[in-house]
């Protein structure tokens, strides 16, 4: 008999140690008190339910889409409102205060609300001329129809990005039929209220200005005036430099235009040559930009007789002289004098000469190229271990200056070195991790679910099942033990007469041990099964299940202890 017990005792250790942590963890749970195991039982639920929820509202939290967008102002109070009133599930947006709804439940908030009537608030444009009477007056009618351009220009600003909300206020001048009377111009205010962090850009601000000028007769840009909600006068700055800041870019685009396309010039004769990034090109191209107009005379020194003139007079004859009619009274002279001469000459002469001379009147171009300045930096590593010659950089110099118009002549400079290239890094990007993925991030968070609600039911529900129907059957197994402990007196009488038996129960308790160590409901000896078979069957039944060995066995003590009190009662 002894060896037979000697045998089985190995196989209980090696049980045992299988599941000595197991065992431990229960001896520590079975230590707490019925209070502190429901106590302790409801926070792992109410931890794991807490995860679970979390866990959901983060999984459907991306699945919520703005009711309205950003430029749609709407009374957020009556679409909630309506939506509690339908029962629909929505979110507000912490940070810009949006309602979210459900993706798949976007169409229909929408129509529901369009039939609740939930429209966005914009200024009111034409429409509001659909309910004129016939019996309005014309300052009406003119009040009305402002008022309704006021509120179409509005809307056409707020159609801009970084315009939340704007009002426009026009002041048109009335008309006069006095035509010597310098007429008053119309003018326009707009108030602008941006987004948070959102600027306009001076092109903006033109566009804004020029946009409410033509929308109003004999309105200019001057007269607009734009402000935005902080008080800042955004047109004012924009009038005073808009003409200068166009010609200087212009004059700057002009020139960068002109400087790239010289670039491209060089680089395209050098990269068949050099290949990819072992060359630098830089140009800076010097540009006059002022009008000049010249208007020039030149006189031909060489004179050309273009008209001449000339009058001659001239007369010859004998002069009649003394007293008429006296001349037979006078004696005759001894000595006759000489015959007087008579001589009349006049000459005139007159030439005219026309001067050649040219006028020129020249305008000179106003973008104006008066010289470049050119820089080539070569890479030594891409001509081997001898390096750049002279002749090679002179030829290379020769074949850039040809591709651009260099020109001496014109004050124009060029220079060409070569150095190392400093190695270039290759970033490599790194592909995103397979569970950063969209896709996969959608999968993650229902498998991360499924394993949550999994967790909560093998690891907190079933224990709690099993340790309320494990209290309700405790009267049942203390019953059963105590049936146990009453074959023991029966098994005193029946030890000698069944030797035979007693070595099959012995297989039989062995046979249990080895499949069942693990279990806490071991089956009864069978009926007159010998004491030692009986003890063995209580020493195990002891190590496995201790506390209720211990109650039982107290359970009976006490009820031999009150048995002779009854006796002399």
């Amino acid at each position: 008999m002894s060896t037979t017990l000697t045998q089985t005792s190995p196989a209980i250790a090696d049980s045992s140690t299988k599941t000595d942590h197991i065992g431990t963890l229960k001896q520590k749970w079975q230590q707490f008190s019925l209070g502190d195991r429901h106590a302790a039982t409801l926070a792992i639920m109410a931890i794991v339910a807490a995860c679970v929820i979390v866990l959901m509202l983060w999984s459907t939290g991306q699945g919520y889409s703005p009711l309205y967008g950003d430029q749609e102002n709407v009374e957020t109070a009556h679409i909630i409102e309506v939506l509690d009133a339908e029962g629909m599930s929505y979110r507000l947006d912490p940070t810009s205060g949006l309602v979210l709804v459900p993706e798949d439940k976007l169409g229909q908030a929408r129509m529901l609300l369009a039939a609740r009537g939930v429209k966005a608030k914009v200024p009111s444009g034409m429409e509001s001329l659909e309910s004129s009477a016939i019996g309005t007056s014309q300052f009406m009618e003119q009040a009305k129809y402002r008022y309704s351009l006021e509120g179409e220009l509005s809307r056409t600003i707020m159609a801009l990005k970084a315009v939340k909300t704007a009002r426009v206020h026009l002041a048109i001048p009335k008309k006069t039929l006095f035509i010597r009377q310098q007429p008053e111009l119309p003018t326009a205010s707009v108030m602008l209220d941006l987004y948070a962090g959102q600027h306009l850009k001076p092109e903006q601000i033109t566009s804004i200005a020029n946009l409410v000028a033509g929308s109003v007769t004999g309105m200019t840009s001057e007269q607009v005036q734009i402000v935005d909600q902080e008080g800042n006068h955004l047109s004012a700055e924009l009038n005073a430099n808009r003409s200068i800041t166009k010609a200087q870019d212009k004059q700057l685009e002009y020139t960068q235009e002109l400087e790239q396309t010289l670039i491209n010039r060089a680089s395209s004769m050098l990269l068949p040559i050099l290949g990819q990034d072992n060359f630098q090109v830089q140009i800076a191209a010097k540009v006059n930009f002022n009008e000049v107009e010249e208007t020039r005379e030149a006189i031909d020194p060489q004179t050309v007789v273009v008209q001449e003139n000339q009058t001659t007079n001239q007369s010859n004859g004998d002069m009649a002289l003394g007293i008429p009619g006296a001349l037979s009274n006078q004696p005759p002279t001894a000595n006759p004098p000489a015959a007087n001469a008579s001589t009349n000459l006049n000459q005139q002469q007159s030439r005219q000469f026309e001067v050649g001379r040219s006028v020129t009147h020249t305008r000179y171009q106003q973008m104006q190229l008066e010289s470049l300045s050119i820089a080539v930096l070569l890479n030594n590593q891409a001509a081997g271990k001898t390096g750049w010659t002279q002749p090679q950089l002179d030829q290379i110099s020769n074949m850039v200056q040809g591709a651009i118009g260099y020109t001496a002549t014109r004050g124009d400079q060029f220079s060409i070195s070569s150095f190392n290239f400093a190695p270039v890094k290759v970033v490599e990007f790194e592909p995103l991790p397979w569970w950063q993925g969209e896709s996969y991030q959608a999968y993650l968070r229902y498998f991360i679910g499924a394993i949550l609600g999994l967790g909560m039911i093998v690891f907190v529900l079933r224990p709690l099942v099993q340790h309320l129907v494990r209290t309700v059957d405790h009267s049942n197994k203390d019953l059963q033990a105590e049936s146990e402990l009453a074959l023991l007196s029966s098994a005193n009488e029946t030890n000698e007469a069944l030797p035979n038996q007693q070595n099959d129960a012995v297989m039989s308790l062995d046979n249990n041990k080895a499949k069942n160590s693990w279990s806490s409901n071991l089956s009864l000896p069978a009926p007159g099964s010998p004491l030692t078979v009986q003890m063995d069957h209580l020493s195990l039944l002891a190590t496995q299940e201790p506390a209720r060995v211990a109650e039982v066995i107290s359970h009976w003590i006490s009820e031999r202890d009150n048995e002779p009190v009854n006796q002399q009662a």
